[in-house]
């Protein structure tokens, strides 16, 4: 029982930091920044944190884990409000529909394999030490790939300027 109160919790705040940080991050945009700066300000942040926060799980008492993942859960708010305005601004009205669909293809399939690969590390292990550690692995990897492999938020030109076809 106290465990779903603590998954509601978390994903009470993920929808709150969500709501918050997309109004925020579009005062930012309105103000002047460009969607780049600020789209990938929040990604970073967000998954950098989360990261964090997770990886402090594995050496916190209970009581302190459960604070942590709360706190993640706010954190991963910052990627979940940016993360669907990236991907419109991205695909532009052409190929939303079909940029989206492969987005939660993506998604869908993680939603599958972490907890098979969380069960596999538990079963070998006996302990969650070791998931917390590849999440939060995979979480820092995400923050770094903001910075050094996505390039700018900006619409991709699908028509080819030279033949006219997309």
């Amino acid at each position: 029982m106290s465990m779903g109160e603590i998954v509601g919790a978390a994903y009470l705040l993920t929808a709150i930091s969500a709501l918050s940080c997309g109004w925020l991050s579009d005062r930012w945009i309105a103000a002047g920044s460009t969607p780049t700066r600020v789209r990938k300000a929040f990604m970073v942040a967000g998954a950098g944190a989360s990261g964090v926060l997770l990886g402090a799980c594995v050496i916190a008492s209970s009581a302190v884990a459960i604070v942590l993942l709360l706190l993640a859960g706010a954190a991963f708010g910052l990627v979940t409000s940016n993360l669907w305005a990236i991907t419109q601004t991205l695909a532009g009205s052409q190929a939303a529909g079909r940029w989206t669909g492969v987005q939660n293809v993506f998604g869908s399939l993680a939603g599958i394999l972490a907890p098979a690969i969380t069960g596999f590390v538990v079963d070998r292990t006996g302990e969650f030490f070791w998931a917390f550690v590849i999440l939060a692995g995979v979480a820092i990897v995400g923050a770094v790939s903001w910075v050094f492999i996505v390039g700018p938020v900006e619409p991709v030109e699908w028509i080819s300027r030279e033949t006219g076809v997309g």
